[in-house]
């Protein structure tokens, strides 16, 4: 059986006058009977849900806000009812739930405050739960509230320590010192959970060897407790005691540089079921003290997963693989440590970039296979983590990228260590940008062509030339720089440097489709396929403002073929499905327009720009009914937004003078507003248009609801109607 339109709308507008009226058992009847016509309806959905709610039928008030929530997988607010009403019915871990899915959506569409407020929620409905602190400690840190952070971190740590996770529970304590070194609480507890105080590394030691301590030092507190953590639970205590006994013999015979005895020791306490990190790694360093790198690679590939000793077994792998000849895992491991240091030195934000270009670097590296460039590569990481003091070279280097990055250049740490007399070039590089900030261009370049000469092929040296052209006013010798730099990055497959240098000419440049479309390019090959439709959208406007619609149609076209390709989601190829409905719209081309904003409208039925087109696709198809039904549902989402309403009512009235159906609307929402002269105005205006254009009948009921107003000339009016009547009834 179909359903009734006229029904569903009748069911609609009552059940919406009792809610404004707070009847809401009457509009609980009247919205069932509206969904009995159409279920999926989502505003007659959210009114039955809501007077539900209000009417404490709770139960069923969170049945509704389900179903919806399953209409509109990407909106929060039906989760958000669903988690109030989950506390009010004291279903705890449930509302939790509910709020990080709100978290994860705010966070998806970059609302971090609501995100933020969210998990607090979820925190304080559930204290004992991980995950709400994670996440807030993540955000707190990303925006630079460090003593927020801290908190979150302090509070993981406790958890981690009351589940008896206490290297997780020591790694929180310590991130929490790192930011405030006073904090009583977390000294205490990483006192605790390690037996030891919070002192400083020797900055000194290269990281191998930091690591190497750190762990000797955490097995011996270990030792010295009664109940050690890391014992298997079905050890008897006489197996305890034994494993106490190997562990212990093997941290002294290591300390005393008897490398063979502290190897067996540490292999019986590892065949007896210990599987700390600390005695995998000292075991593997031992191994490859003594050659054995077939042995000590496993565990280092273990040790490599915990993160205090990332770097360390990454570094180490390197050297175990380049001893045994393997020089393309070598190179991957030794990109791998410096990855895990660039990675530590800067914020979230920054951090999906810089993994690009780890990444971009190994596809790139077609040194591999090459036994020169792997012991090059393994040399200057050696020097630089063997130098004293390389966590401060670290900041300043990174200091050095972060100055890149700014101009445009994305930079990894490994580019900068790589380069020839690398800390000469970083300091006329920081004394050029120095002077270009004074305006004294010269000196700035001459600066820069030093650099050159130590280092002719460093990338950021060149950027800084083209800024420097920009300053002095050369804009075209900055594009062409700009241009070579990117067909040289693009050449060399660093395809995050290419888009960096061809997004930089673009902002020099203005409009330039053949150079967007090579950045488009670069894009689609970096997999940055999101990046890459926002550019074909820009290339289709910038041929809509120069008229050319049909161009940037098939531009829009050529990129949802590539989306739809590679399985882009639906989300994803909303804006350019937009953009090419609203060119098929200015072309005249309506059938496919409206085929366009009914797909986005299903995809997301709180669109108010798609309900708006169809209304005017319907008007201009002729089907008057159809477009009614959008614009009820347009101006329902907006009943608390008066504004909203007459903005578009009006929109709609002036591109539709005669349409009868929308100039009504237009008047009836000036009568609700009690505004009867702009009301009489419009229908005034439109009875005029309907007498000119010879249809006396529509202009009667016109006339009809103007008298009804009972305006000042109202006996004018009635004699109107009179006249318009007469013909008829001869």
């Amino acid at each position: 059986m179909s359903a009734n339109k006229a029904v569903f709308q009748d069911a609609l507008k009552k059940a919406s006058n009792a809610a404004w009226d707070q009847r809401w058992d009457t509009a609980i009847k009247e919205y069932q009977r509206a969904l009995a016509e159409f279920p999926d309806d989502i505003s007659a959905r959210s009114g039955l849900a809501l007077a539900l709610q209000e009417s404490n039928h709770f139960e069923k008030a969170l049945a509704e806000y389900k179903a919806l929530a399953k209409l509109q997988p990407g909106d929060p607010i039906p989760l958000a009812h669903i988690a109030v009403l989950l506390e009010r019915l004291n279903r705890r871990g449930e509302a939790a739930d509910a709020y990080n899915q709100i978290a994860e959506l705010y966070q998806n569409q970059k609302q971090m405050n609501k995100a933020v407020e969210a998990w607090r929620k979820a925190s304080a409905l559930e204290p004992e739960r991980a995950e709400p602190h994670e996440k807030l400690a993540a955000a707190f840190a990303e925006a630079g509230h460090a003593s927020a952070a801290a908190r979150e971190w302090l509070a993981l740590a406790k958890l981690a320590q009351r589940g008896g996770e206490f290297l997780r529970a020591q790694q929180y304590a310590e991130r929490t010192l790192a930011v405030e070194p006073e904090n009583t609480q977390a000294k205490f507890l990483l006192n605790e959970v390690t037996g030891r105080s919070a002192a400083a590394a020797d900055p000194g030691a290269n990281p191998v060897e930091l690591a190497r301590r750190s762990s000797l030092a955490r097995l011996a507190a270990s030792v010295l407790e009664e109940n050690t953590p890391w014992q298997r639970a079905d050890n008897t205590h006489a197996a305890g005691a034994d494993t106490d006994s190997l562990l212990a013999r093997a941290i002294n015979a290591q300390e005393k540089g008897q490398t063979q005895e502290a190897i067996q020791a540490y292999e019986q306490a590892l065949a007896a079921g210990m599987t700390r990190p600390e005695v995998q790694f000292n075991l593997a360093i031992l191994y490859q003290n003594s050659l054995r790198h077939q042995d000590a690679i496993p565990l280092l590939q273990q040790t490599a997963r915990t993160p205090q000793l990332a770097v360390a077994s990454r570094f180490a792998l390197g050297q175990s693989y380049r001893a045994q000849g393997n020089v393309d895992e070598a190179l991957e491991n030794y990109l791998q440590a410096m990855k895990i240091v660039d990675l530590s030195t800067v914020n979230r934000s920054q951090a999906d970039q810089v993994i690009r270009l780890y990444e971009s670097l190994a596809e790139g590296y077609l040194a591999k296979g090459d036994e020169a460039s792997a012991r090059r590569f393994s040399m200057i990481l050696l020097d630089f983590l063997n130098n004293k003091g390389w966590q401060d070279k670290v900041r300043e280097v990174r200091e050095h990228v972060e100055l890149a990055t700014a101009a445009g250049m994305p930079l990894s740490m490994q580019e900068v260590f790589e380069t020839p007399e690398s800390e000469r070039v970083v300091t006329l590089l920081r004394g050029s940008a120095e002077l270009v900030s004074e305006q004294k261009l010269y000196a700035a370049g001459d600066l820069v062509y030093q650099a050159l000469e130590l280092a002719p092929n460093y990338l950021p040296a060149h950027v800084r030339l083209a800024e420097i052209a920009v300053a002095a006013g050369r804009t075209a010798d900055a594009l062409a720089k700009y241009d070579v730099l990117a067909e040289t990055a693009a050449v060399r497959h660093d395809l995050p440097k290419a888009i960096a240098f061809y997004r930089q000419a673009l902002n020099l440049g203005g409009s330039d489709v053949t150079r967007r479309a090579k950045l488009i390019n670069v894009l689609v090959q970096n997999g940055q396929l999101t990046e890459a439709l926002t550019e074909y959208a820009t290339v289709g406007m910038e041929l809509e403002t120069n008229g050319q619609f049909q161009k940037a149609a098939d531009k829009y076209n050529e990129g949802l073929a590539i989306a739809q390709r590679v399985g882009l989601s639906n989300d994803a190829q909303l804006p350019l499905k937009r953009r090419l409905a609203i060119t098929h719209l200015k072309l005249r081309e309506y059938d496919a327009a409206r085929a366009l904003f009914l797909e986005i409208r299903q995809a997301d039925p709180e669109d108010d720009e798609a309900r708006y087109y169809l209304v005017d696709l319907h008007l201009r198809r002729g089907q008057t009914a159809e477009a009614e039904f959008e614009l009820r549902a347009l101006l329902e989402r907006h009943r608390n937004a008066p504004e909203n309403i007459e903005a578009t009512l009006v929109s709609l009235a002036e591109a539709f003078p005669d349409n009868l159906m929308i100039q009504r609307a237009l008047a009836d929402f000036y009568k609700s507003q009690g505004d009867t002269d702009k009301a009489l105005q419009v229908l005034d205006d439109l009875g005029d248009r309907l007498l000119n254009a010879g249809k006396p009948g529509e202009a009667a009921i016109v006339v009809q609801e103007i008298i009804a107003l009972n305006p000042p000339q109202v006996a004018e009016y009635r004699k109107l109607l009179l006249e318009l009547r007469e013909p008829q009834a001869e």
